[in-house]
């Protein structure tokens, strides 16, 4: 199976998917006007993934905005990886946030809420750049 490998746009998100290591990425923003076109190949890399994971599978999400339809994208991911522990794998979800100029921290808000909604435990790790 091929790695996946995006480059990140003003409007897309990086991914770097690697079965081999098991670490699935994603960084940046989301607000394409062509979201599903965008994320087909995600779901389809991430549909084959699931049929013969690695033992440990660790999901870094590193997000500075997503539209509504990008949320619902990423949400099915993260479900989509949630659903590995119920077959016996181990997953880790590194959730990267980090504070606007406002002290207001969206991206950690979107994170408990995906975490909620996929009833699995995120790490979250707060970052300053």
């Amino acid at each position: 199976m091929e790695q996946l490998i995006v480059k990140g746009t003003e409007k897309t998100p990086e991914i770097n998917f690697n079965k081999q290591s098991g670490k699935l990425y994603i960084s940046g923003r989301s607000y394409s006007s062509d979201t599903f076109d965008f994320y087909k190949p995600v779901t389809d890399w991430l549909n084959q993934y699931v049929q013969d994971p690695r033992e440990i599978t660790i999901l870094e999400v590193n997000v500075d905005y997503f539209h509504s339809v990008s949320v619902k994208y990423l949400t099915s991911i993260v479900k989509k990886v949630a659903q590995l522990q119920e077959s016996g794998k181990s997953i880790q979800v590194m959730w990267l946030h980090q504070k606007d100029e406002n002290d207001e921290d969206e991206a950690y808000d979107l994170g408990k809420s995906i975490e909620a909604e996929a009833k699995i435990k995120f790490e979250f790790i707060q970052i300053n750049e």
